[in-house]
């Protein structure tokens, strides 16, 4: 497992910069602070690569109130880590196999009545539940709008306990000790893609294949790890 430091010594070393090794990523100044950047640009840019990694999806909960059918993420609780969602990017409405990815129960009820609700695009949400007067009555559907909002219909009636899962945005590497959240077996990814940011401010050809040689197995290891297996077609006849 690598620190924000260490990455920053292993492409230090690996870009064969002399002089004093890194040792602390605040306060540098000239080529080592240009690691430092490159080190935490390579990790953000790992991180949006795609939209599917394991390692970024985490589990919400929100318990509605009543009348009230909108609930922004800063409503939501990350029930895996039992705190405010902080760093949100995405609701995943969907399971890898298309199936609808949100669960509600009563809370009254108990867990035992949990079921899940039906998505519904929002253009389709918007012609059923958001024209004329409404009931309230115990949810059916889910969307999301245009502010990344879930919303639910028909507008519950009592208190319900909602729950699924989201995507996390990017995390930002700031202090020594800070520890990128993929798997530690890939950590050498983030060095190799700051390599290639030396490489091209330096003009250093060989710093450059090295890092898209081995950054590419690195690449493709992490992406089998950490990717959804893609689904097979069903046959056309």
């Amino acid at each position: 497992m690598s620190t924000y430091l260490q990455l920053c010594v292993d492409t230090q070393r690996e870009c064969d910069i002399k002089g004093s090794e890194i040792a602390a990523v605040t306060n540098q100044v000239g080529e080592l602070a240009r690691i430092v950047a490159w080190v935490r640009e390579a990790w953000r840019e790992i991180q949006n690569r795609s939209t599917h990694w394991r390692w970024m999806r985490s589990t919400f909960t929100v318990n509605t109130v009543a009348s009230d059918d909108t609930y922004a993420y800063t409503d939501c609780t990350d029930s895996r880590l039992s705190l405010a969602i902080s760093r949100f990017k995405r609701w995943i409405i969907l399971d890898d196999d298309g199936r609808s990815n949100v669960k509600i129960y009563l809370q009254s009820s108990g867990v035992g009545t949990e079921r899940w609700l039906t998505y519904l695009d929002w253009s389709s949400f918007r012609a059923i539940y958001k024209v004329g007067t409404q009931n309230n009555q115990a949810p059916a559907h889910f969307t999301i709008d245009p502010q990344d909002n879930i919303v639910l219909g028909p507008k519950p009636d009592a208190v319900y306990v909602v729950s699924g899962e989201y995507q996390m945005s990017a995390q930002v590497l700031a202090a020594n000790a800070d520890t990128p959240e993929m798997p530690s077996d890939y950590h050498q990814l983030i060095v190799y893609r700051a390599m290639k940011k030396y490489a091209g401010f330096e003009s250093a050809p060989d710093v450059l294949s090295r890092a898209v040689t081995e950054g590419n197995t690195v690449q493709r290891q992490l992406e089998f790890n950490q990717l959804p297996v893609p689904a097979q077609a069903p046959p056309l006849a």
